[in-house]
């Protein structure tokens, strides 16, 4: 099932509150998250949506 654009902004949304809330950069918040800082950029600017895998790493890290 395709992800549906409200979903996809929320988690680009949710990716950058997190980021900015702990004052990271993109690369050290992308080593935290273990995904390179070009593939957390394109996650929270909407190019871009995390695998499942993914996306349960997330929820750990930043939660809900």
């Amino acid at each position: 099932m395709a992800m549906t654009k409200a979903k996809h902004d929320q988690i680009s949304n949710q990716l950058r509150r997190w980021r900015k809330r702990h004052k990271l950069s993109q690369s050290v918040a992308a080593l935290k998250l273990n995904v390179s800082a070009r593939t957390l950029q394109e996650w929270e600017q909407g190019r871009a949506v995390p695998r499942h895998l993914a996306l349960a790493a997330l929820r750990d890290e930043i939660g809900r």
